[in-house]
């Protein structure tokens, strides 16, 4: 049995991060039997998570996870041709690369929130470690750029890839048809956790006036992450 080594869960979501909970969705879909293994702290060859235990080795990674699920034969984007293929793998770019950020910044920085925040992602661990981990954040996200905006022009930027997901939705239940793909497993975990900040942020009241965005995440709750809720896993 594979075994995927993730940040547990916190704030009513499978894991705290939105990569883990990819990986997650990714392996529900690829069919192939799994189980979580939750760690409060990131371990494995990168020093993050997730990281899956296969076999053959270790892969770390959700970018690299997809990339060894499809070599064992699961397919993640059904009916894709190479453009559709190259356009969800764009769209997935944005999500991951741009307004992940957005919802880090809010939960790491924002005095609203991360009274709320911290309690989840450092229960049971020593006094005082809090501090230092939201220090190393912030100044990881000043020199990404991130905290250097307002909130007001923050949160300009993330409406851009909000509407952008939006438009690529259109009409269907999924971002690319009928069928959910990596692109879903992608985008609904941020979207998702930004719903669920635990504070009033301007990030979190431009998702939710976005009517079409908050049906998707209720849809991608009750089926993607439905199998989630109910799985068995290895603490340690």
């Amino acid at each position: 049995m594979l075994t995927l080594i993730s940040f547990p869960p916190a704030l009513g979501e499978p894991s705290n991060s939105p990569f883990c909970v990819k990986a997650m969705i990714l392996l529900e879909m690829s069919g192939l039997d799994w189980q979580p293994r939750f760690v409060p702290m990131p371990e494995g060859p990168y020093g993050k998570l997730p990281v899956l235990e296969t076999s053959q080795g270790v892969v770390p990674d959700s970018a690299l996870i997809q990339q060894w699920l499809e070599a064992q034969g699961a397919d993640f984007f059904p009916g894709f041709d190479a453009a559709a293929r190259g356009m969800a793998h764009s769209v997935m770019r944005m999500v991951e690369e741009s307004l992940r950020w957005q919802v880090a910044h809010d939960r790491w920085l924002d005095a609203r929130v991360w009274p709320q925040f911290f309690p989840h992602v450092f229960k049971g661990m020593p006094d005082g470690l809090e501090a230092k981990v939201q220090e190393g954040q912030r100044q990881g996200m000043t020199w990404h750029g991130v905290a250097r905006y307002s909130e007001e022009d923050r949160c300009a930027l993330a409406e851009m890839d909000m509407d952008a997901l939006i438009a690529v939705l259109g009409e269907g239940p999924w971002l690319f048809g009928a069928q959910p793909s990596a692109a879903d497993a992608s985008a609904l975990p941020v979207l998702s956790m930004i719903d669920r900040l635990p504070g009033d942020t301007a990030l979190r009241r431009a998702l939710r006036a976005r009517q079409p965005l908050m049906d998707y995440v209720a849809r991608g709750r009750a089926t993607l992450y439905a199998p989630l809720n109910a799985l068995s896993y290895v603490s340690g």
